[in-house]
């Protein structure tokens, strides 16, 4: 995957927006590029106690989560279970 500082720029914004808006207590992660999708390395605490996963998430939907609500909804109803659950 070919990036520029912006696309990884706009790619880690999007994600830290929706981390928030997740709620967590407390949180630190990493985005990073992959061949056919980004990978988020997160670090979070989500009710007691710490848990790390990894997020795969499509380029395209990630940038789709930016300006379409129903997409950032589904993204976030997705990463909500995976983190909190």
């Amino acid at each position: 995957m070919q990036l520029s500082e912006k696309q990884l720029t706009e790619a880690r914004d999007t994600v830290q927006s929706l981390l928030e808006q997740l709620g967590l207590a407390a949180y630190l992660f990493e985005v990073e590029p992959r061949t056919d999708h980004w990978e988020v390395h997160v670090e979070c605490a989500p009710n007691s106690g710490w848990k790390s996963s990894v997020l795969n998430v499509d380029e395209d939907w990630l940038t789709a989560c930016r300006i379409d609500s129903g997409a950032r909804d589904k993204l976030l109803d997705e990463w909500r279970q995976r983190l909190q659950g």
